[in-house]
């Protein structure tokens, strides 16, 4: 984690700024020098806020090559957020997902857990199983393998473009939240534009992100960031990203609308907003679906894996024949693994949601986002949907982010919302 990172991290659970402790660092070297100041917001070398302010101007090329390996984020809330393997782990819940790393680190001054606020809500944002199935998934990829069966580094790069609605020159001066990273793939791709990249993820898919990014010896990243957070309690400061990308994400989360909400708190005023998710089926499809799941959410995640991996032949055999009654073309050649993955993706989570494109759009105008586009790619719009809008510039600016009040019954019209956890698509 560079210390870059700090300009726009806040605690999850009250909005606060945590303070960094360094257990371990590195040097690296920059391929070029940094322009400063390149934070907008707070400096993490000087500890204040507008880095602008100081005079003569921070060093910014310092904080890009200090790699901090392991430390800790603590914030005065008593939260405290664990940093491994270069990656910040901005959890409310990391004392019981990183017991090994508060039991070495007790002896180095990392505070004890407070206890929680007597009556304070507490929305289940999260399900166990989503963080294990998703980590399951993507450390099942392999360099080289396609992600839904395309080109990450061509195909995929082109088809950003055209979802965002920008060019190579607008990237390459913007800044850029991902939120859902996964494999990291797209994220790695779209970094050689040149945006400086926060990379989120609820698993901890973030390291082999990471790792591959570092393998690679990309000149571009150190301008890509890795963070491990949860969407429903956004470790981010609001209004501070010129563009939030988010791709088959947010309807495996408890709600949402909820998640869109959250999200859309990290658009700067002007900025533009991604979301793609899956779309409504036909009812004879969608009762299949729904069938099969109320058994796949149930079983042990390795068992369901191997099932998916054993049942590729009939994926396969039944694509080629779906593609063959519809008169379209032979579907794209893909490997066992590949069509397991993908299988294990909609069979696995255990929140499964499913949208029309005019919901969505009206989700996004009531959030006061104009210039609305449904940017559905004709080779994804049986299954998904893709809408982009722009944030009104007239927001009033607000400096720490505060965690999303549970909705009220019937507040956002969506079954998910009243969180009974069925684990079934709609």
């Amino acid at each position: 984690m560079k210390k870059r990172l700090l300009d726009w991290i806040v605690c999850p659970a009250c909005g606060e700024r945590p303070r960094l402790q360094v257990f371990e660092e590195e040097k690296v070297e920059l391929p070029a020098p940094v322009a400063a100041p390149a934070c907008a917001f707070f400096c993490a070398r000087h500890d204040v806020a507008g880095p602008r302010q100081i005079v003569p101007p921070p060093d910014c090329n310092a904080c890009h090559r200090e790699e901090v390996l392991e430390g800790a984020l603590a914030c005065s809330c008593g939260h405290v957020y664990p940093i491994l393997s270069g990656i910040p782990r901005m959890l409310t819940n990391a004392r019981e997902e990183y017991p090994d790393f508060f039991a070495r680190q007790a002896l180095r001054g990392v505070p004890k857990a407070a206890p929680a606020p007597a009556g304070a809500p507490n929305p289940p944002n999260a399900d166990p199983r989503s963080s294990k199935s998703f980590g399951l998934q993507w450390t099942a990829y392999q360099e080289g393998d396609h992600t839904w069966f395309k080109d990450d580094a061509g195909l995929r790069k082109q088809e950003f473009l055209y979802n965002l609605g920008t060019t190579p020159d607008e990237l390459a001066h913007s800044t850029l939240l991902d939120g859902g990273c996964g494999n990291g793939e797209l994220t790695r791709a779209v970094a050689e534009y040149g945006p400086e990249i926060v990379a989120m993820d609820f698993s901890r898919s973030v390291e082999g992100a990471r790792r591959r990014l570092f393998e690679k010896g990309f000149p571009v990243s150190h301008r890509v960031h890795y963070l491990q957070g949860n969407l429903l309690e956004l470790p981010l400061l609001p209004q501070s990203f010129d563009l939030v990308h988010t791709s088959g994400v947010l309807h495996h989360t408890p709600s949402t609308y909820r998640a869109f909400r959250s999200i859309s708190r990290a658009v700067k005023p002007g900025g533009k907003l991604y979301v793609q998710l899956y779309r409504r089926r036909p009812t004879w499809i969608h009762a299949v679906n729904v069938s099969l799941r109320a058994v796949t959410t149930r079983l042990p995640m390795r068992l369901l894996y191997g099932l998916c991996y054993a049942a590729t032949p009939v994926h396969a055999a039944l694509s080629r024949l779906m593609h063959f009654l519809r008169g379209e073309p032979a579907p794209p050649r893909a490997t066992a693994r590949e069509r397991a993955v993908q299988m294990f993706d909609n069979y696995s989570p255990p929140f499964q949601y499913r949208h029309t494109v005019p919901e969505i759009l009206g989700l996004f105008a009531g959030e006061g986002y104009t210039d609305l586009r449904d940017v559905t790619l004709d080779n994804e719009a049986r299954h998904m949907l893709a809408v982009l809008g722009r944030k009104e510039t007239l927001i009033t600016p607000t400096l720490f982010s505060r965690p999303l009040p549970p909705p009220s019954p019937g507040e956002e019209g969506e079954r998910q919302d009243r969180f009974d956890r069925v684990p079934l698509s709609r």
